[in-house]
């Protein structure tokens, strides 16, 4: 056997046995292509890889490190009341600190309410809002109504207004045609005739008013009787007798016993018996009293 210095250690691996005395080469097996020095082990002592030792027995002191400083908030902490707690954590499913402490803060403020004032507030609430809500809908209804009226009340005075030129135009017609006006003087006749007619609504009923030039309405007598348009027609007749047709019958004294003569002019006599006009009596009284003196007594009649 090779004699072995303090100085030449044995190597525990090499990867040339030509680094070894050739004496030495026997004591090495290959293995992995190295070689190691073959070791019997003898209660409980071997040769290892000392360096992977190392490396997991740091590991596993950083892995009891790293344990230390995770369990030393709960240092002192009963394992029961944790176990409990966690339990009861647990049956509140994903809820965060955060909402806890919100829903906390308004099981509280519900928890100090009266529920006699807050039923007075919610009802208050209710009331506001429903009479809000009707105001709104009579609002929107009253705005229809009032279009509604303003529609009916200017188709009623439109209707009013034909129906008074209507009425008012059928009577001049008709009293201008009893007239017999010339064929080519007949609108002349009713123009003129028009701007002394007014209508209005009296009683809901259609009223044709005679005025004058002043806008008055015309009476015939004392007793406050209504110049009608047929006595306007007999007066425009009478003053402006060119736009009229003759007469066909004899003017005064035109009843030939009648022992008086007629006054010039060949008036129509409204007093004589074949010729009586209570209308055209009037106007002359009215317009022409002393001929209307001579017609009488030409007629035979006598106040």
């Amino acid at each position: 056997m090779p004699r072995i210095s303090g100085m030449d250690m044995l190597k525990a691996v090499v990867t040339d046995l030509n680094e070894l005395d050739e004496g030495l080469r026997g004591y090495y097996v290959q293995k992995d292509g190295k070689f190691f020095l073959n070791v019997t082990p003898i209660d409980g002592f071997q040769l290892d890889n000392t360096q992977g030792l190392k490396t997991a027995l740091g590991a596993e002191r950083n892995n009891v490190s790293v344990l230390q400083a995770q369990l030393k908030p709960y240092e002192g902490l009963d394992a029961a009341a944790a176990r409990t707690a966690i339990e009861r954590v647990t049956a509140f499913g994903d809820i965060t600190p955060e909402a806890a402490k919100t829903a906390v803060e308004t099981a509280a403020r519900l928890s100090a309410l009266d529920p006699t004032k807050e039923a007075e507030q919610i009802a208050n609430t209710k009331v506001e809002t429903l009479k809000g809500q009707l105001q709104a809908q009579w609002t929107v209804r009253e705005t229809e109504l009032t279009t509604t009226v303003k529609n009916l009340e200017t188709a009623n005075n439109s209707l009013t207004g034909q129906l008074k030129t209507l009425m008012g135009d059928s009577q001049i017609k008709s009293e201008v045609a009893k007239a017999n006006p010339l064929d080519d003087a007949r609108d002349a006749v009713e123009l003129l005739v028009s701007k002394f007619v007014r209508t209005s609504m009296k009683g809901g009923n259609v009223v044709v008013d005679v005025i004058d030039a002043n806008g008055n309405p015309r009476i015939k007598d004392h007793a406050g009787t209504a110049f009608t348009v047929a006595d306007l027609v007999a007066e425009i007749r009478e003053s402006r007798a060119a736009l009229f047709k003759p007469d066909e019958k004899r003017g005064l004294g035109t009843n030939p016993n009648t022992p008086s003569n007629p006054p010039a002019g060949g008036v129509v006599n409204p007093w004589a018996k074949e010729t009586r006009n209570i209308t055209q009596q009037m106007v002359l009284e009215n317009t022409k009293p002393e001929l209307a003196k001579q017609l009488k007594a030409a007629a035979g009649v006598t106040d």
